[in-house]
């Protein structure tokens, strides 16, 4: 009777705790169709997977999730392609306990209302009431581009979308000059660093160079910190011809390697993430070449991934390959090899020399 009652016990125990980390997002939109799938990403670094899916009925869906270790769950809610729907998401940021409601009034899901008591939802939720105006402008026409019959019709449209973006960023820059640094905050600002970094018309790098330098050395030392910082300050990059660039690489065990131990064999590196298709389409051929190739060539997958996704997908996709990362994401050596797309390969000499870079799986 004692180990029943206490076995009743340890199992209520077990049933509370694992409640008291679930959130829920309940949905009530108008204006979409019945029988719209929405689905919900999980975020994790820079790759989001499905972690739910549910069908409108009468304006109505309903997610119950349990949070993630670290306590805070980034989302995007995306409705299928063939509705009437910008190729867009809606955020959500979730913690255990929280009770989220998303409501919308027609198909443009960037801007449906999210009300939660997560307070990072909260300081999103202001820079989108912020435009909200623009951002439902821009919408409006993504689904436009979508249906544009000729490619006229598509750059006029794309250039409107253009001058509306261009207006949303000078507001986000006013609002974050208000506001103090928070991860939303560095959000915006890793965005705004993507813009210095590849849009030659982008008119604000000094306003962005003054909001980073708001940042202390912690902030810098962080993941999305140094993402920051290398696009606003890219390193000197290696190219054909040059020594190899190398730094402290980790196994999945945390063990520490270097390309240099690789010396005197021919090495691919292959810098790829579980969330790029064609980089997960090279796998079996990257075995392939190893086994064919073992006397000659060592490969090296460099992993951008976050540690937790990283060590997911090799197991999944049973690498047996050299399999590291440095853990800094597209922060560390992604950024000295300049690598902008993935999957990109690279081809050393036994004598460290690089002799051919390239980009792409096909």
């Amino acid at each position: 009777m004692k180990k029943l009652l206490f076995s009743s016990l340890f199992l209520f125990s077990c049933l509370a705790s694992h409640a008291q980390h679930e959130y829920t997002i309940e949905g009530d939109v108008k204006g979409v169709k019945d029988g719209t799938l929405v689905s919900l990403f999980l975020t994790d670094g820079r790759v989001g997977s499905v972690v739910a899916s549910d069908t409108i009925r009468n304006g109505k869906f309903f997610f119950k999730r349990n949070a993630g270790e670290s306590g805070m769950d980034q989302l995007s809610l995306m409705c299928n392609r063939e509705a009437d729907f910008p190729s867009m998401s809606l955020e959500i940021y979730a913690t255990p306990d929280a009770q989220i409601k998303v409501t919308g009034t027609n198909t443009l899901i960037y801007t449906w209302k999210v009300d939660s008591p997560v307070k990072e939802q909260q300081e999103y939720n202001r820079f989108i009431e912020n435009s909200r105006d623009l951002w439902d402008e821009y919408q409006r026409l993504a689904i436009k581009e979508k249906k544009a019959a000729s490619k006229s019709e598509y750059d006029l449209i794309e250039a409107k979308e253009d001058s509306i973006s261009a207006i949303i960023k000078k507001r986000e820059l006013k609002l974050m000059q208000e506001l103090p640094v928070s991860n939303i905050w560095m959000d915006k600002l890793f965005g705004l660093s993507m813009s210095v970094k590849y849009n030659p018309k982008f008119t604000y790098k000094e306003e962005t160079l003054a909001l980073y330098n708001r940042l202390n050395e912690e902030q810098k030392a962080s993941i999305k910190g140094q993402e920051i910082t290398v696009n606003l300050f890219p390193p000197k990059t290696v190219k054909e011809g040059d020594d190899m660039a190398d730094t402290d690489l980790f196994d999945l065990d945390g063990n520490i390697h270097h390309l240099a131990g690789f010396k005197g064999k021919y090495m691919l590196l292959d810098f790829w993430s579980s969330g790029c298709g064609p980089c997960i389409m090279a796998l079996p051929e990257m075995k392939e070449i190893q086994e064919q190739y073992k006397d000659r060539l060592t490969i090296v997958s460099l992993s951008s991934d976050t540690k937790n996704r990283w060590k997911a997908a090799s197991a999944q996709h049973e690498m047996t390959w050299q399999n590291l990362s440095d853990l800094k994401q597209n922060a560390g050596l992604s950024a000295v090899y300049d690598v902008n797309g993935i999957p990109n390969y690279v081809l050393i000499s036994p004598e460290g020399k690089i002799m051919k870079m390239w980009s792409g799986y096909g």
